[in-house]
């Protein structure tokens, strides 16, 4: 079983560059051609929010298109980018059986493993959280499996060191304490656009998958992390194997100049669903 985890693709509408600078559409044309290409070597996809800039339903409607027309099955939450409505309404078919229309969490029960999708965003906020009800229903449903888990959610519950991404997560404690006691696990992340991984609170790992769009200047200073460059971007895939998960980082061989830093202009966290 294999699972190939992308997230941040932050698509703008057509015409439309993300952040002023980022051709965010075309560059979903070349994610298409790359994913069809290589179908024969994941079995199923993960999204992990901000497939938008700022909601805007006609970048949800491109997501739509693209991702219907593969043959892998396709899993999906939002990010701090995202706005829940629009994204129920062009999207809820890559979010089966969701907690409720606040809360998009789910899982999936695959052959041979099991996928918890968690929907951490918070309306307005950068940072994200795991509401009560939902670690609750989590809590459960681990309690309940035998197979290998992979946990996914947009936002991370591990500061990366970078100033402007060290963020409160509500929920960490509980989330981590839980997944701590359960074997065969693996906590997947995005929200920092570069390939991250470390070791929550020295109980689970946390795997982040870089930006299909942007990449964070790596900026480990308190002001880090507030700004994009144009390297190479990225993807996670994630493998069970005989002594349990692995993770590997690929690159997309989508063009890249390379340019930057540049600011997230006109940043927005949408303040409704």
């Amino acid at each position: 079983m294999t699972i190939l985890h992308i997230s941040d693709l932050h698509v703008e509408p057509v015409g439309k560059l993300a952040y002023v600078r980022a051709n965010t559409a075309r560059r979903m044309i070349e994610l298409t051609e790359w994913l069809r290409t290589h179908e024969e070597t994941y079995d199923a996809i993960v999204v992990t929010g901000d497939l938008s800039c700022d909601g805007n339903i006609d970048a949800y409607h491109l997501i739509d298109a693209i991702f219907r027309s593969l043959t892998r099955p396709c899993y999906m939450v939002p990010g701090n980018h995202d706005r829940r409505k629009p994204f129920l309404e062009c999207l809820s078919h890559f979010c089966p059986g969701y907690f409720s229309p606040e809360n998009l969490s789910y899982s999936v029960d695959l052959p041979e493993a099991r996928l918890f999708m968690l929907d951490t965003l918070q309306p307005g906020k950068h940072w994200g959280a795991v509401p009560e009800p939902v670690l609750d229903w989590l809590e459960a449903e681990l309690r309940e499996t035998k197979k290998p888990s992979l946990v996914f959610c947009h936002h991370t519950p591990v500061k990366p060191g970078m100033g402007y991404m060290d963020e409160p997560f509500g929920g960490a404690e509980r989330l981590i304490d839980m997944l701590s006691r359960q074997p065969d696990v693996r906590l997947c992340t995005g929200h920092l656009h570069r390939p991250v991984a470390t070791l929550a609170q020295n109980k689970v790992v946390v795997v982040t998958a870089p930006s299909v769009s942007l990449q964070m200047k790596l900026d480990l200073t308190p002001t880090g992390g507030d700004e994009f460059v144009f390297e190479t971007p990225g993807y996670a895939l994630h493998k069970f194997l005989e002594d349990g998960w692995v993770t590997h980082f690929g690159q997309f061989p989508f063009p890249s100049d390379f340019s930057g830093p540049w600011p997230f202009t006109n940043t927005i966290n949408p303040t409704d669903d």
